[in-house]
C-alpha cells in the first residue's frame, strides 16, 4: 500500500499592513522626493562651476527675501483647509482629512523648496555668477522642510485644527497613526 504523503503546508497568511502606515508612507515618500530636489539642484549647480565666487549683496538679498516669503506663505497658506461639516461619518471624515493633509503636505514641501529654486536662478542670473547663495537657501529650506513639510504629529495637529474648526471630528491623527484611537 503506497504511503500517503502529507498535504503541503498551507501558506501562512501574510501580515495585514498597518492602515496608518499605508496612509502615511506615500506622503513621506512624496515629501522626501520634493525635498531631495533641493539637494540635487544645489549639487548640480556646484558641479557646473565649482569655483566659489563671492556673491553680490543683491543676490544674497533676493535669496533672503525668498526665505522670508516662503516662511510667510507656509504659515498663511500651508495649513489652510476648510472645516469639515458636522455629521460626516467617521470613514468619510478620515478619508477627507487624509486627502487635505496630503495636498497641504505637498504644498508645504513645494513652498519650502522655493528658496533653493530662487537661489539657483540667482546663481546664474545675478553677476557675479556664484553658487554661494545656495548655501544660504539650502539650510533654511531644510529647516522649513523638516518643520513644516515632513508629515509629523505636529503638522497633522495643525491641519486637524483647521479641519475641526467648527467642531466636527477629523480623525486625522488616528488615521496617520499619530494618536491611539
Amino acid at each position: 500500500m503506497p504511503s500517503a504523503s502529507p498535504p503541503p503546508p498551507s501558506p501562512s497568511p501574510s501580515p495585514t499592513p498597518d492602515p496608518a502606515l499605508a496612509a502615511l508612507r506615500p506622503l513621506q515618500l512624496v515629501s522626501a522626493a520634493i525635498g531631495i530636489g533641493a539637494i540635487m539642484l544645489t549639487a548640480t549647480r556646484v558641479l557646473v562651476d565649482p569655483e566659489p565666487v563671492p556673491p553680490s549683496w543683491l543676490a544674497v538679498a533676493i535669496v533672503l527675501v525668498a526665505v522670508v516669503g516662503a516662511t510667510a506663505l507656509i504659515t498663511v497658506f500651508g495649513y489652510a483647509v476648510p472645516s469639515l461639516p458636522h455629521g460626516l461619518p467617521r470613514e468619510n471624515a478620515a478619508r477627507t482629512s487624509l486627502r487635505y493633509f496630503g495636498s497641504t503636505t505637498v504644498l508645504r514641501s513645494a513652498i519650502a523648496e522655493a528658496p533653493v529654486l530662487v537661489a539657483f536662478v540667482v546663481s546664474f542670473t545675478v553677476a557675479p555668477h556664484s553658487w554661494l547663495p545656495l548655501l544660504v537657501a539650502l539650510p533654511v529650506t531644510a529647516a522649513l522642510f523638516w518643520w513644516h513639510a515632513w508629515p509629523s504629529p505636529r503638522t497633522a495637529a495643525a491641519v486637524e485644527k483647521g479641519l475641526e474648526a467648527e467642531g466636527a471630528e477629523s480623525h486625522l491623527s488616528e488615521t496617520l497613526g499619530f494618536r491611539a484611537e
